[in-house]
């Protein structure tokens, strides 16, 4: 059923997931809403943030057929899409926005295994990276990361540690020339520096009070712990990451994982842009193994718990 069908990469699972994106975002707010009120400008922003989220699945596509994350199937679509539907606020462009910003910066991130450009896509990764810790600053330690990726290429120069800064420079440059240009716009962003100073209070760690979240966190430690065991010792059956690649989201797992931990009211948005793309891979390539059918097809109905979840565990 669902493995022979995500099994591959059609166009028909693009369209599908395309158009059951906006449709469950609203049967969503129908289910959850009390009132049931929806106006116009709901349905605009509903509109747009499922333009948003359409364009940020078909980026992760893009980001795992571009460096061979995994073979070709929709596996990992499937698993954010699920994850997309339940985590996602309504109506949110601001947080639509930012998982875009999210992939784009791990796209370079990742594409600098392969050493090519490798000055300017470390440079496209920092200023990415500045650009969502500008709205949340905890984005900030996708840098330790980034410079880990650093350490490893051969050959590696002062320009490439001086990158990501000087991108975070230009960022901040063209925000002045910005507010030159559009003085209202530095006004807007007090919020923004409020959000900031609440997001550098002191550290201290707490779970995640909606059941279905602490749930979902779940799934991505799972998911990291089997992919630890199993990926490496069944290298031979023709897993399709590479052990660069795999060892690198193992690493940014982790310390999502943190980040959820101590950030004190933004692990939705770490679980959307951080832990549901890269834990993607690993359902994939755990699906992709060999084994018997009801056991993969088992595996391939477990998304379906998170939007149950959120229905059933408010």
């Amino acid at each position: 059923m669902l493995t022979s069908f995500f099994g591959n990469s059609k166009t028909a699972n693009y369209i599908i997931l395309s158009l059951a994106l906006p449709l469950a975002l609203i049967g969503r707010f129908v289910v959850q809403d009390q009132q049931g009120i929806f106006t116009w400008q709901l349905g605009l922003a509903l509109f747009g943030q499922s333009i948003i989220l359409i364009f940020a699945l078909l980026l992760l596509d893009f980001i795992v057929r571009k460096n061979k994350l995994t073979q070709t199937n929709t596996y990992g679509l499937w698993w954010v899409f699920c994850g997309l539907v339940t985590a996602a606020d309504l109506g949110s462009i601001k947080q639509s926005l930012g998982l875009v910003f999210a992939l784009l910066a791990l796209r370079r991130m990742m594409s600098l295994f392969n050493e090519q450009n490798l000055e300017k896509k470390i440079f496209d990764a920092g200023f990415w990276t500045f650009l969502v810790a500008a709205f949340y600053p905890w984005f900030l330690c996708l840098l330790l990361p980034l410079y880990l990726a650093i350490v490893k290429i051969n050959q590696g120069t002062w320009r490439y540690y001086a990158a990501p800064l000087m991108a975070g420079i230009a960022l901040w440059l063209m925000h002045s020339a910005i507010i030159v240009v559009i003085p209202e716009f530095g006004s807007s962003l007090e919020g923004g520096l409020t959000t900031i100073s609440e997001g550098l209070r002191p550290l201290s760690w707490s779970w995640p009070k909606a059941l279905w979240l602490q749930l979902s966190y779940g799934a991505v430690v799972v998911l990291l712990a089997i992919s630890m065991v199993l990926l490496p010792l069944r290298q031979r059956e023709g897993v399709s990451i590479r052990q660069g690649h795999l060892q690198w989201i193992w690493r940014v797992l982790i310390l999502a994982l943190a980040i959820a931990g101590f950030s004190p009211d933004k692990k939705i948005e770490v679980f959307l842009w951080l832990a549901l793309p890269l834990s993607a891979v690993l359902y994939a390539n755990l699906l992709e193994l060999r084994q018997h059918s009801l056991l993969r097809e088992f595996l391939a109905f477990v998304p379906l718990v998170l939007p149950l979840a959120l229905l059933l565990l408010k």
